[in-house]
This record gives structure tokens, sequence and C-alpha cells, in this order.
């Protein structure tokens, strides 16, 4: 395991220095994940689905990651809830969050995060919206 872990290391650190692309370094990844017996390791680049309006990323009993899009000037004003906790990550552009009737405004490298059964809304202003949300437990 130890050897693994240096490995993972050696790996993470060459695709960060940009001296392997994202699909080599999936494919190492996946192999790392195989042969440690966990069936290959979930890895995902996000910019690839930046064009689609919503994309899940992986579900499993505990959680579900979905990459998501929303136009510039987008509007909903019906609250959404969620059984479990839920993230939001801002990866590009912004918005405005309301939770529980308070209102927080979002610009990439926000981290948001909506205890279970908080109402919740999302707008943007001008720009589109790139981010990705992790919901406990999954229920997209």
């Amino acid at each position: 395991m130890a050897t693994q872990d240096f490995e993972v290391q050696q790996l993470l650190k060459a695709y960060r220095k940009g001296l392997i692309s994202d699909e080599l370094f999936e494919a190492q990844m996946n192999e790392l994940g195989a042969a440690n017996g966990a069936g290959g390791l979930d890895v995902a680049n996000v910019f690839d689905f930046k064009d689609q309006s919503v994309q899940k990323l992986q579900e499993t009993e505990q959680s579900q990651t979905v990459v998501f899009n929303l136009p510039a000037n987008y509007s909903n004003d019906t609250e959404n809830t969620h059984k479990g906790d839920q993230i939001i990550y801002v990866i590009d552009g912004g918005a405005t969050a309301r939770v529980s009737g308070k209102e927080q405004d979002l610009k990439a490298g926000d981290v948001l995060m909506i205890p279970a059964g908080a109402p919740h809304t999302l707008r943007t202003g001008s720009d589109p919206f790139f981010g990705f949300t992790i919901l406990a437990p999954p229920e997209l």
C-alpha cells in the first residue's frame, strides 16, 4: 500500500506540473485503483462537461457528484430542499445563493455548504455559472 501511495503522489505531481495529459493521468489512476482491488478510481475532468447543462459524474449509495451550468441572467425563485447535505463549488462565473432566507454572492473558487432540509435557490448575473455539486445521500 505504501508503494501505491508513493505512485499516486508521483503521478499527481507530474499531472500538476503539466508533464502528463488528462487522458494519461486518468488511465494511470484507474490502473492503480484496479491494482488495489478498487475496480478503478473514478476520475473525471469537469472541463470535459463545460458545454453541458447537467452531467452526473458519480453516484454511490452515499453520495452523488454533478457538474452543472446556469446561463447568464438565470433566476429560479422556486426553492429547493434536499434530504441530505449539499455542497456547491464554483468553478467559473458566479451566482447569488439564497439559503434559508440569507443571500450570499458566490465567485469562482467559493464553496457553499447547504445543510439538509435548508430551502435554497441560485441566480446568476451577467455571467454564466459553471460548478459542481455533491449531494449526500444522492438525490438528483
